[in-house]
């Protein structure tokens, strides 16, 4: 009888029952509700067996199937790999710029493995003249591929005689290191490493580019020296004369293309002269009248800008001149120093030629190691050349 007095569902209720059934259950047309909690069944024993040995079966099968023949496939394949393809990468050095220096040096021990050598090579004397017999062929073929000299004193190089000395350093070479950040697998710190002399050298000249500025400081003064004399002589202010203008240069090269005109005769008492009369080709010939080939085989914008790229080239032609001669005064490649251990054989080779006879400074280190000369620090230089045959100079 206390159905009508229920309070109703209110928007926030904790029933669990829908909304519709709830507000019948509100209102009492619903009497009798049985809440019912449905229990989830337990997995069988069974059941769990099953699933073990059917998932057992199938792992069996496919590493049976898939993964052995994949297997030996690699394995067949790393068998055929070299040794070095194993070997694990080098870790990733950044070096610190400014952080180079130069090692002290240390003189060699009598104890040192590179003084045993020198005393096995100061012993073996067939071995001795085996070097320098290398060095002077070496220094033959290098002068018969210069292309210089094989065409001013001819292909047909033979060894005349040579004068190599063996001589044996007191300490190596001085070496460099710079310190750096060094990032491996699984860690990251800082190092110290040594470094090459050669990499050492070519920084430094690509830092400090004395032969490159002092060749732009020879281009800028002569080009200065050159306005000048130019800008004096059109003022009247130099005495001698003055160099072309960049007019005077596209005048002078219109007028070479123009060809040579056709020439007034003078006399003697300033009386006007016939001009001379020109028998005009035929038709169909290349010097007709009807026919009006470009200059040169090029039209006037084609000349023009030919000229004014010519006279451009004039006006810088000197100072370049000088920037080439300054670099090549200059210029000088990056030394290497030789391995560790090397023997140094020095002196001159004498090559015989049909024009001339060619005389050759040469230094090279003979590395005890390797049973060979390092390319990379030696030095061969053409000391004296002398023609076979002279003549006057007037």
């Amino acid at each position: 009888m206390f159905r009508f007095i229920r309070p109703r569902r209110s928007l926030i209720s904790m029933s669990r029952l829908p909304l519709k059934m709830e507000a019948r259950y509100q209102k009492g047309e619903i009497e009798n509700i049985q809440r019912v909690r449905f229990k989830r069944q337990w997995t069988k024993p069974r059941t769990i067996l099953i699933y073990i040995l059917a998932a057992y079966v199938g792992a069996s099968v496919y590493s049976s199937v898939v993964l052995d023949p994949l297997e030996r496939a690699a394995l067949d394949a790393i068998q055929d790999l070299p040794a070095e393809e194993f070997e694990e990468p080098a870790p990733l050095f950044i070096p610190f710029p400014g952080t180079t220096k130069q090692l002290p040096l240390v003189p060699y021990r009598g104890t040192d493995p590179e003084w045993q050598e020198f005393v096995k090579f100061s012993k073996d004397k067939k071995l001795a003249q085996k070097v320098r017999e290398e060095l002077a062929a070496f220094v033959q073929s290098v002068a018969i591929k210069h292309p210089i000299l094989s065409t001013r004193c001819g292909k047909e190089m033979k060894l005349r005689r040579y004068w190599l000395d063996v001589d044996f350093p007191h300490a190596p070479p001085p070496g460099f290191e710079r310190k750096g950040l060094e990032i491996g697998d699984n860690y990251i710190e800082l190092r110290t490493q040594p470094v090459d002399s050669l990499t050492v050298f070519r920084i430094r000249q690509a830092l400090w580019p004395s032969a490159l500025v002092q060749s732009f400081w020879s281009f800028t003064k002569v080009m200065v020296v050159d306005d000048a004399k130019r800008i004096a002589g059109m003022l009247g202010i130099s005495s001698g004369p003055p160099p072309p203008t960049i007019d005077q240069l596209l005048a002078q090269h219109q007028q070479l293309l123009k060809g040579p005109q056709t020439p007034q005769l003078s006399t003697k008492n300033n009386t006007p002269t016939q001009a001379p009369t020109v028998t005009q080709p035929p038709k169909g010939m290349p010097g007709s009248s009807t026919e009006k080939p470009a200059l040169m085989g090029k039209g006037p914008e084609e000349e023009e800008s030919a000229s004014k790229a010519m006279a451009f080239h004039a006006h810088f032609f000197r100072p370049i001149m000088a920037f080439k001669a300054k670099l090549a005064q200059t210029w000088r490649p990056a030394p290497s120093y030789p391995p560790r251990g090397s023997i140094l054989v020095s002196g001159m080779v004498e090559l015989d030629s049909p024009r001339a006879w060619l005389v050759f400074d040469v230094r090279a280190a003979w590395d005890p190691k390797t049973k060979e000369y390092d390319p990379r620090s030696m030095h061969i230089k053409l000391r004296r050349s002398q023609a076979k045959k002279q003549s006057p100079v007037k």
